[in-house]
């Protein structure tokens, strides 16, 4: 998508300055991918769901984000419970408050949640958020009792505004003047280049920074490093002699700061800023300006650093007018009427749009609670019964007057035993009163279709093609599926714009480079347009500052997300566009613009300087002590130079389908680079794993890290990483394989540990030590294909999807880790990221019409027939030996008996279970090894 011209008078000027696209992708992607389907990817991180969604970071429920896409967020807040009692917390999403992500379709057009109010489903309630139009959601809350006593419930719906700052700073400036803030700049250079020049943290822009004293709410920074900032062209119509360029700034530390102020690359005027340690106008006088266009640079020639929030250019005359205020933000909004006693209408002074609320009980009670605590207010016993007023009337709730809530409260709602009681509610949102007015007098007919509208929109929530052997493991797939889909957040704020985010667990707002990697591969098993929108927003192409967006561990995840998208789409318009990024990303990992990378002598990558964390591992063992005793600057892990070996052998393979030659030669080069590398220096031969690699001052290497036992330090799955990349010789895959898989070491009952458990220090209480995670098992069990141990594959997929049907099923949580010791789940009770994987082994063993390989294996092409009874694919198989051998897991319908035909030679189908099955896939001895496989139902 072009970039978007923006002209802007001013006293005797038109502006011009370019903004990022506030467009989000097509929609479409999440159906079907048409030619042309990339375009709308473009220029954008936002993802295509709609305006309607599970975005609160405050409260459980459904929100609304305004067209204008500013950061205002619209809530409405659901929340069943008891009447008469306060022991029902409101669902604050950053604590266990009772309800659990229930079921969800990718799209949003359907989502729910189950709030227990006696657990295990004694009592309960679902609430559902159904489409009926793109303005319009049902809200359905079905109350059930399992008891053999009556039950007196509650419903409490509450509607709120949500400011993206908590101050608002306004200028005021002359008739037609602009104030344009410093972020929205064409470029941004500096004398020497740190290493995040192009790795700005959190997708943010160079020295860009949050500041709520500033008029956008955000600033620079700049002067410190003779920082040159250019602004698009001003366009001079009003040939405007003279004039005053005001910049608000601040000084962030002593000493003089001088700035340059260039016209057309000629000399305007240089100044010296002041020493204010709080916002305030330097005023520079321009004269000789320009017609027609002029474009404005600003140099700082030497100095301190100084924080720039914004700047105008005006007539002399008109400056001492410009000032600035703090405005009160207005939570309470105007409340219209609707012709209709169970309906209102709410308008904010920020938002553009009115949204429409209609009940179908008309004995509710409308409330307004002036606190910006709706917990805390409603928890007053007071506040818990029904005031007596007439259902026209409105309750004034008072509080702490810092927000303000509007409340339809639904009581007391009588279920009887083993039976249920349902209520409804829609939300409307619309740009004109009259159009909200006559919606919700529309659908206050049709009470009697919420039923159906709600089963409508639930069905597509159900997994197809699901063998009848998976049932097993449905319902706790139902619930990693929908905390993995509604773990969303708005507003984030990345490449200076608002977006829609997918988060690990709501209790993070920020971005995570790492767990969005596997977030991916997640959504890849339900909805691959899911998984597009999330490898768009972390890889860059050429235009954007940064290399990728990082934000934690940079262990390139979104390498295997973008290899797992192809080996489902082979979209070579797909590939075309993510390949150039995808490259980017790895050049940058591997010392490219001003990377930190590669400091060490060894070739060996250590990303210390991006993120203390190298694996994902807070408490792993060796990184620990590397940070304990500040060895970053000579020592560097295993993992970050295996994983760099794989990414580099995937862009080799998608080289080879572009057609890329030149890039080929390089990849294999560094492949061999890299591997040389560990081989030489990282593998230990005592222990059987590979170890961190300790170096001299002047980055040459010394020898492995060892732990005061004289142990290897690395005895856990940093020290077996080299196998995924495949690299190993034979007698190191053997003893690593069987680290993975004997007990004691790093397999247990529940799953590989990230630790060793024989190694001395092994702590069964730790974070990662001690426990079982998911991420870096999915590794292992693809590169277990690679070395045809179909049986081991199973092995690791098995144990995981049976720990997670017990601890699932058990608390209804989606859980970050498993204990070593009792197999109990803990961390973040509704974690998507990196348990993901469960999602992808559930899919490869379970689903029909699902094939899986491993790291080496490239899919040209893949078809199974309309009923998953058949396969017909074409794949390359990559490495060293002319003839190449891998394993496949292919999961079909499981009514019928199999045959597999490779190469047009008949080869064993092995059956794991009903449905799936493992084939060995052997390439044509030619040079492109090449092997066709078909698989068909016996006669």
């Amino acid at each position: 998508m072009n970039k978007i011209h923006l002209f802007l008078l001013t006293t005797g000027f038109l502006t011009a300055f370019a903004l990022h696209s506030k467009a989000q992708p097509d929609p479409s992607i999440y159906t079907s991918w048409e030619n042309g389907f990339t375009t709308s990817l473009k220029n954008t991180l936002d993802m295509a769901l709609p305006p309607f969604g599970p975005y609160s970071d405050r409260y459980n429920g459904i929100s609304h984000i305004p067209a204008k896409n500013n950061g205002f967020r619209f809530d409405v807040i659901v929340q069943p419970s008891f009447y008469m009692r306060n022991i029902t917390p409101l669902a604050n999403v950053k604590r266990e408050s009772g309800y659990h992500p229930w079921e969800s379709t990718p799209d949003l057009s359907f989502f729910s949640y189950r709030y227990q109010l006696e657990w295990k489903d004694r009592v309960y309630c679902d609430v559902s958020f159904n489409k009926v139009d793109d303005q319009t959601r049902l809200i359905r809350a079905e109350f059930v009792n399992n008891t053999e006593n009556n039950r007196s419930l509650a419903l409490n719906i509450f509607n709120t505004i949500v400011f993206p700052f908590e101050k608002r700073i306004r200028a005021i400036l002359p008739q037609n003047a602009v104030w344009q803030k410093a972020a929205d700049y064409k470029s941004f250079r500096e004398k020497t280049y740190s290493w995040n020049y192009n790795l700005v943290y959190d997708g943010q822009l160079r020295g860009q920074v949050k500041d709520e004293l500033a008029v956008s709410g955000n600033a620079i920074i700049a002067g410190a490093n003779n920082t040159v900032i250019d602004y698009l062209r001003l366009i001079n119509n009003g040939r405007l002699r003279k004039g005053t360029l005001l910049l608000r700034y601040k000084k962030l530390a002593e000493g003089n700061t001088t700035i340059q102020v260039n016209l057309n690359n000629e000399l305007a005027n240089t100044v010296d800023l002041g020493s204010e340690r709080e916002f305030a106008l330097a005023k520079i006088p321009l004269n000789k300006i320009p017609d027609g266009e002029v474009t404005l640079s600003l140099k700082f020639l030497n100095g301190s650093a100084v924080r720039l929030e914004g700047f105008t250019l005006i007539n002399e005359e008109d400056a001492a007018k410009v000032t600035f205020t703090e405005d009160k933000l207005n939570y309470i909004s105007k409340r219209i009427k609707a012709g209709l006693p169970n309906a209102i209408i709410l308008k904010y002074d920020d938002i553009n749009e009115y949204y429409g609320l209609i009940w179908s009980d008309l004995s509710a009670e409308k409330r307004e609670l002036f606190d910006s605590n709706a917990d805390k207010a409603i928890a007053v016993f007071n506040n818990l019964v029904r005031s007596g007023n007439k259902p026209s009337e409105t309750v004034r709730i008072k509080g702490n007057n810092e927000g303000w809530f509007f409340n339809i409260f639904s009581a007391p709602i009588i279920v009887k035993p083993h039976e249920t009681a349902t209520g409804y509610a829609y939300l409307v949102c619309g740009t004109d009163e009259n159009e909200v007015t006559e919606k919700l007098n529309d659908l206050n007919t049709r009470w009697p279709q919420a039923e159906s509208i709600y089963h409508r929109q639930r069905v597509k929530s159900k997994e197809s093609n699901i063998n009848p052997t998976g049932e097993t493991y449905r319902f706790s797939q139902q619930l990693m599926k929908a905390t993995a889909l509604t773990n969303l957040i708005y507003p984030s704020f990345a490449q200076n714009q608002f977006i829609k985010h997918t988060t690990p667990g709501k209790r993070w707002s920020s971005l995570y480079t790492w767990d969005s990697g596997f977030i991916g591969l997640g959504f890849s098993a339900l909805n691959l347009g899911r998984a597009l929108e999330s490898l768009n927003a972390y890889t860059m192409d050429s235009t954007r500052q940064s290399a990728f967006l990082e934000h934690g561990t940079p262990l390139p995840t979104q390498a295997y997300l973008f290899n797992e998208i192809w080996n489902k789409s082979q979209n070579l318009e797909y590939l075309k566009y993510f390949y150039p990024r995808l490259k980017r990303y790895y050049n940058y990992l591997s010392g490219a613009e001003s990377s930190p990378t590669r400091k060490l002598k060894s070739n060996l990558i250590a990303t210390w300087d991006i993120f203390y964390n190298s694996g994902g591992w807070d408490d792993y063992s060796p990184q620990v002590y590397v940070h304990q005793k500040k060895l970053e600057s000579t020592v560097a892990p295993t993992i970050n130079t295996a994983h760099q070996i794989r990414f580099a052998k995937f862009l080799k393979m998608a080289a080879w389908q572009l057609g890329r030659n030149e890039d080929i030669k390089k990849y294999d080069e560094e492949i061999i680079k890299y591997t040389k590398a560990l081989q030489q220096l990282a593998w230990d031969e005592t222990s059987g794993y590979y170890g961190y690699v300790q170096h001299d001052k002047s980055g040459n290497a010394l020898g492995i890290l060892r732990h005061l036992s004289g142990k290897n330090f690395n005895m856990g799955l940093d020290g077996c990483s080299p196998l995924l990349a495949g690299i190993c010789n034979e007698d190191q895959t053997r003893k690593i394989v069987d680290h993975l898989f004997t007990k004691g070491e790093l397999w247990s009952v529940h799953g590989i540990t990230a630790i060793d458990q024989s190694a001395p220090y092994y702590d069964k209480d730790g974070y990662w030590n001690g426990r079982v995670w998911m991420p870096h098992q999915w590794f292992f069990w693809k590169t277990m294909l690679d070395l045809n141990e179909p049986d081991k594959a199973i092995q690791i997929a098995k144990t995981a999807l049976e720990v997670w049907k017990r601890e699932t099923e058990d608390t209804y949580n989606c859980w970050e880790n498993f204990s070593v010791e009792t197999g109990n789940g803990g961390g973040w009770h509704q974690f998507g990221a990196l348990s993901s994987p469960v999602l992808n082994w559930y899919e490869a063993l379970y689903k029909a019409g699902t094939v899986t390989h491993g790291f080496d294996v490239w899919p040209i092409s893949e078809k199974f027939s309309a009923f998953n009874d058949e396969f017909n694919g074409k794949f390359k198989l990559f490495g060293s030996s002319s003839k190449l051998k891998s394993t496949l897991l292919i999961c079909l319908d499981q009514k019928n008996a199999y045959e597999a035909f490779c190469n047009g030679e008949k080869v064993q189908l092995k059956k794991i279970h009903e449905g799936l099955y493992s084939v060995a896939l052997t390439a044509i001895d030619n040079d492109d090894n090449i092997a066709d496989l078909s698989i068909v139902k016996k006669k």
